[in-house]
Parts: C-alpha cells; sequence; structure tokens
C-alpha cells in the first residue's frame, strides 16, 4: 500500500506505523499513546492505524474496534503509575526538542497519585473544531474531582459563553 505525501508528513501516520511514541494499547484499527502534552494525568489519545480524518470516515471493522481501544486505554490509565511515567517521559531523548512545561504542571497536581473520578472523550473533528493535526485522534482525557471549578457543562464549556443553561 502506498501513502500520499500528506500521509508520509502525517504525525500520526508515523505514530502509527510505530515511529514515534510508544503504543499504550493497539488492536487491529487503533494505537493508543499517552499525550506528551498532558492536561491532566493519563490524557491519552487512540489514533487509526489508517490515515483518516473524520471519526464520520471510519469504516465498518474500524467503528467495531473504536470502543475496543477506548476500552483497553481506560484499563491502561488505571493501572498505570504517572509519578513514573512523567519523569521518564521528560527524559526520552526523542522528546527533548518539545517544551516539558504541561508535564511539569500535572506533575504537580494534587490528585496525581489518584484514580480517574470519571472521563471526557472526543475528538475535534476539523479545523474549524479546533484539530491541529489532520489524521483523526480521539482523546481520552481522565477528569478529577476538582481539576476544574464548575465541570457543569462539560465539552459545552469549549464555547465559554453558551456552556451554562438552565434545566427546566
Amino acid at each position: 500500500m502506498s501513502s500520499t505525501p500528506s500521509e508520509q508528513a502525517c504525525y500520526f501516520c508515523k505514530v502509527s506505523s510505530g515511529q514515534a511514541d510508544p503504543f499504550i494499547f493497539e488492536n487491529r484499527s487503533f494505537v493508543a499513546i499517552f499525550d506528551t502534552h498532558p492536561v491532566n494525568p493519563g490524557h491519552a489519545l487512540v489514533i487509526p492505524r489508517r490515515h483518516v480524518e473524520s471519526i464520520f470516515d471510519l469504516n465498518a471493522q474500524e467503528q467495531g474496534d473504536y470502543f475496543d481501544a477506548l476500552a483497553g486505554v481506560k484499563a491502561v490509565i488505571e493501572t498505570t503509575d504517572f509519578a513514573q511515567l512523567y519523569p521518564r517521559m521528560m527524559a526520552r531523548e526523542d522528546l527533548s526538542d518539545r517544551p516539558m512545561d504541561q508535564i511539569q504542571m500535572v506533575l504537580a497536581l494534587p490528585f496525581l497519585g489518584r484514580q480517574p473520578d470519571a472521563y471526557t472523550v472526543g475528538n475535534n473533528d476539523g479545523r474549524a473544531a479546533g484539530r491541529s493535526i489532520d489524521h483523526l485522534h480521539v482523546i481520552v482525557l481522565p477528569r478529577y474531582q476538582g481539576d476544574v471549578e464548575n465541570p457543569r457543562g462539560g465539552i459545552r464549556n469549549v464555547i465559554p459563553d453558551r456552556a451554562h443553561y438552565q434545566r427546566r
């Protein structure tokens, strides 16, 4: 199978082929890695092996493997010691040119050693949604009590002025 120039330059194509970032989970359609710019301890990415931009472009096999990948990543997150993982990540030679401020911030969080209380799972499906790499990657973001002042509205908070509403 040949690849297009855009796929050859695609960072997540490099990841899915094993050329960058170690896998924390894999199945026939997806690989997963810990994000090297974590928002919270355990922040991970689920990436299709095939170069596909949108979650809506997944084929039937990939759709079937998607939830298996999410469950597998959740299990890895819940059994990983991030106080040990993140310093090792900061010492990786292949990451020496990347800023480490996000990792340092996560290492200082008071809930670093706790199990997640919840998860936010999603993807920025298109540039207008905030995607920066045009290869589907699903974010698995562990959430912890107190990680934000008011979590009500969840994903709705990507548009802050419209996040809060009255329920009847």
